[in-house]
């Protein structure tokens, strides 16, 4: 019987440009008791009165590098984020997997709380179980999701897509009521973003749209009649350990709102944050690592750890037995799995594999 040796080598590969695109990461967003920022931003709605801001020719187009100059905007207001661990507050009640919340707030309104009750999970990203306001639209100001989302993942490059749905039961005065909303989230331009006081920065620019819709159990009987649909877009732009550095939404709409708008109902930009970036962005993945090969007569399969910032793998392969070893891809282009198998043994005494990270810049 022929013996079969099995080599693994590890490698990174990188590909320069000078307009390769970074990759925002858990660690580049706010999850840390004790993290906050402000940010300038225009006046919010009130009940009968909407306070839109002019973004026409601001918002810029899909791909890049591009440069955003958002240095002047709307000061009506300053917001202050703060990232806070659990209390034992009446806010925490409805929340009991939620280890961190977002507390916002206008500095105008400082005692006019809102919260987003979340928890960071590793490799998955920020895990949301619902908010916490007082609004005119809800009797309780706990609103827990049905089921939780994932609204920014763990590794955010350009060229993702995502979507959530966050489904949330509550009253309108007594009358039980359903909310739905789809969101869609798509990582369609890079560039640089210049902010007031913070300087120019990289960044990626998020193309989202929600789709809200509320139904009403106006009888009592457990069956629900839809009351309302709206549309806003919402583009929001990641910096490297600032996160959601800016934000412009719509205004509502009954039907879809186009990429290119002229009136936000919030323009939001940030100024100051004690923040400290950790690794903050990426250019290089990193190598693989976790390495795991099984041997059977038929086949080989390797699988490995997702490599920090890595886009695709490539699984390679050369001839031990030849005097210069030639690499030949066993992969896909832009292979993005965590495992190979490999059923082209043929019988070669010696067979070497490695796997290598990389981007696709």
């Amino acid at each position: 019987m022929k013996n079969f040796y099995l080599r693994l080598l590890m490698g990174l590969t990188t590909y320069a440009s000078c307009q390769a695109q970074i990759t925002i990461t858990s660690d580049d967003m706010f999850n840390q008791p004790g993290e906050y920022y402000r940010a300038y931003a225009n006046q919010p709605p009130a009940l009968l009165n909407r306070f839109p801001v002019t973004v026409a020719g601001r918002i810029g187009e899909p791909g890049g590098p591009h440069y955003w100059d958002f240095t002047e905007g709307p000061t009506d207001e300053i917001y202050r984020y703060e990232y806070i661990e659990r209390e034992n507050t009446i806010v925490w009640n409805s929340f009991k997997e939620a280890t961190i919340a977002e507390r916002s707030y206008r500095e105008s309104e400082p005692g006019d709380y809102a919260y987003i009750m979340f928890d960071e999970v590793e490799n998955l990203g920020r895990k949301v179980f619902g908010f916490w306001i007082i609004n005119a639209q809800f009797d309780d100001p706990s609103t827990k999701f049905t089921l939780p989302i994932i609204d920014f993942p763990a590794q955010i490059n350009y060229g993702d897509s995502w979507t959530t749905t966050a489904e949330y039961p509550n009253t309108l005065l007594g009358i039980p009521a359903v909310y739905t909303e789809v969101q869609t989230f798509d990582v369609d331009a890079y560039g640089y973003l210049e902010l007031p006081e913070l300087g120019v920065l990289e960044c990626l620019r998020i193309n989202s749209v929600k789709d809200f819709s509320a139904a009403i159990d106006f009888n009592g009987t457990g069956t629900f009649t839809n009351i309302d649909r709206q549309f806003a877009r919402i583009y929001y732009w990641l910096v490297p350990g600032k996160g959601i550095a800016a934000q412009m939404v719509s205004e509502p709409s009954g039907n879809p709102v186009s990429e290119q708008f002229n009136l936000a109902t919030m323009f939001q930009r940030m100024f100051e944050t004690n923040k400290v970036a950790k690794d903050a962005g990426c250019r290089e993945a990193e190598p693989v690592d976790g390495l795991n090969i099984i041997y059977q007569p038929n086949l080989v399969r390797l699988k490995w750890d997702a490599a920090a910032c890595a886009q695709s793998y490539r699984v390679q392969t050369a001839y031990g037995q030849d005097p210069v070893l030639e690499w030949m891809d066993l992969s896909p282009a832009n292979y993005q799995e965590t495992f190979f198998i490999d059923t082209l043994l043929n019988g070669h005494k010696m067979k070497l594999y490695r796997v290598i990270s990389q981007r696709n810049n």
